[in-house]
Parts: structure tokens; sequence; C-alpha cells
């Protein structure tokens, strides 16, 4: 007994981070304006196979539920049930400065209780799928930017005052 107390305690999970910690996951700054973050991030989202559910700009909030998945539990009293898996997110998309946005996610998975409720929201607290999020987000900031910058400007041979003049005065000479 006392092993299995000892093997409990030495393989127990890490608490859940929280506060700072958890900000640190779950947020980054991103060197564009908020008009460029904002559908990126509906982008990246929609890509992963999100559906967006409610998207304001003006709030910068986007929520978000991804595809289920579902699977067979023996309940006891009930017997065997279907148990739904549902990824949910939401994005905060804040302007800091001139030309820097912080965007936060926070991702849970929802059990599914009927087709339309959920309940039993889990936080994602692991680093990996915010991080590999934030990374497509940045690409896709990336090429939002690179559509969006100015094209330079075309250059047409033009004459200046000098070249006219000496043409003038060369056909004046009758040359």
């Amino acid at each position: 007994m006392l092993c299995s107390l000892a093997s409990s305690t030495l393989y127990a999970s890490e608490p859940a981070p929280t506060g700072m910690a958890l900000q640190q996951i779950q947020a980054k700054d991103f060197e564009s304006s908020a008009d460029i973050a904002f559908p990126s991030v509906m982008t990246v989202l929609q890509d992963d196979g999100y559906r967006i559910l409610t998207a304001q700009k003006d709030t910068g909030l986007i929520t978000a539920i991804g595809s289920e998945s579902a699977h067979y539990i023996w309940a006891p009293f009930v017997g065997l049930r279907q148990k739904k898996q549902v990824p949910m997110v939401s994005a905060f998309i804040e302007q800091r400065g001139a030309n820097y946005t912080r965007i936060r996610l926070s991702f849970v998975m929802s059990t599914g209780k009927s087709d339309r409720s959920f309940s039993d929201e889990k936080p994602i607290t692991d680093a990996a799928p915010y991080k590999t999020a934030f990374e497509k987000i940045e690409k896709e900031i990336f090429v939002r930017q690179s559509m969006n910058a100015p094209t330079p400007a075309s250059r047409t041979p033009t004459a200046t005052p000098a070249q006219i003049s000496i043409a003038g005065q060369q056909s004046s000479n009758g040359k």
C-alpha cells in the first residue's frame, strides 16, 4: 500500500497553470494592427475546422466550435450511452499601441449532454495547441501584411528640363 501511495505521489499530474502562467500560454503579441489580426485569426480557426459562432470586430471577440468526436461509454444505472467531446475556442484581439496587437486564445474541451447543450468544460492548459495556433496566425498575418504592402512606384523614363531644352535647341538649329 505504501508503494502505491508513493508511486501515485511521484506520478501526480502537475496542477493547471493559473493567472500569469496561463496568460503566457494563451496570449501573444504581434506586430500588426487589429484590422489585420482579426481576419487572420478567423481564417486560421476556419482552416482548422472550427465553425465560427460569433465574431465582433469592434470588441475583438471570436467564439468558435470544432467538430465533435463521439464514443460510447458504460454508465451505471443508465447502460450504454454516447459521450461527445467538442473542442471550443474563444479569441480576444486587442489593439495595443499603434502597430501592436495582443491575441489571447482560450481552448476548452466540452462534453455534450445533448445536441445543443454542453457541460463539463475542461480548459486546455497544454502549451502545444496554443503554440501551433500562434504559429499559424503569425504566418497568416505575414501573408496579409504582404498583400497590403504598398507596391514600389513604377519607373517610366521621364525627360529632365535640361534634356528638353537641349532637344529644343537641336531642332531649332536644324539638326
